[in-house]
């Protein structure tokens, strides 16, 4: 295990709402990632001795953990991540300063014994259509409405040619939830990297990789991932109603059905699509 610590000097100009908005943002990135396992933020609390320092006193700390150094690295290269920094230098004035370093005082290394597991599956099909035909169906999200049956409803909240901020409106074991979901789109390796940025009831985290990547010229391999795990329980139940055992074994049961029939209907979309264009 890895600890990132940060040491932020905000300057008097920025105040508390920009703070929080600020540490809220960083949040919503590291525990979407799928690669920080802990994340937390405070105030630094001042001493007297802190008015006659001679070096920078911090006016916040933020301090997150990875499972290894390779995690924090891959974190650290992650496109929204550099994003997030650059978006926040240019409106407001802030220094930093960071240590990536073991968990010296060991707090945190037994509580992570503790966590719940994440668990991670792969899907794949053949689809007998161009990547560029598959590649066209994934980024339609608004389609997903259309091609998968449970989907019953697709609002892009926010969009540019990198990235995807959608509502999915989704009937789950016949109970029709909402969530709202980030998809990262990289365009030249033909991949989607999705994360609920707003879980549904029984979801901890979910996230996971679209990848449509091209065998021949005429067929595809399409590989669908889930890194997903159960809220953690309330009062000992899940979303109010469940063990943290069931909620487990039906979201487990649930990314299976929903894998096989997610890539089916791509499939099945796709290669409609490349038979249209060649009867043309």
């Amino acid at each position: 295990m890895i600890i990132h610590t940060l040491v932020y000097r905000f300057a008097d100009s920025v105040d508390e709402s920009q703070r929080r908005e600020f540490f809220t943002d960083l949040e919503k990135i590291a525990r979407g990632s799928g690669l920080v396992t802990h994340f937390g933020h405070g105030p630094h609390h001042r001493l007297p001795v802190d008015d006659h320092a001679a070096g920078t006193t911090a006016n916040a700390v933020a301090q997150f953990a990875c499972r290894d150094i390779d995690d924090l690295r891959a974190f650290s290269e992650l496109p929204h991540v550099h994003e997030h920094i650059a978006g926040w230098r240019s409106r407001i004035a802030y220094e930093a300063a960071y240590a990536n370093h073991d968990d010296l005082l060991h707090v945190i290394a037994p509580a992570l014994t503790k966590e719940s597991p994440m668990h991670h599956t792969e899907h794949t099909v053949t689809v007998d259509a161009p990547a560029a035909i598959v590649w066209d169906v994934l980024v339609d999200v608004e389609g997903y409405a259309r091609i998968f049956p449970p989907t019953e409803d697709v609002k892009i909240l926010e969009e540019s040619p990198e990235h995807q901020i959608a509502r999915l409106t989704v009937d789950v074991n016949g109970e029709v939830q909402s969530w709202i979901s980030r998809r990262d789109i990289d365009a030249g390796r033909r991949v989607i990297a999705y994360r609920q940025l707003e879980n549904a009831p029984m979801m901890g985290y979910m996230g996971g990789e679209w990848r449509a990547l091209p065998i021949d010229e005429h067929t595809t391999q399409l590989v669908l991932t889930h890194d997903f795990k159960p809220r953690e329980p309330e009062d000992g139940l899940v979303a109010g109603k469940f063990t943290y055992e069931q909620a487990d074994e039906m979201i487990k049961a649930a990314v299976e059905r929903n894998s096989v029939a997610d890539l089916g209907a791509v499939k099945d979309e796709a290669e409609k699509l490349a038979g249209e264009g060649a009867a043309e």
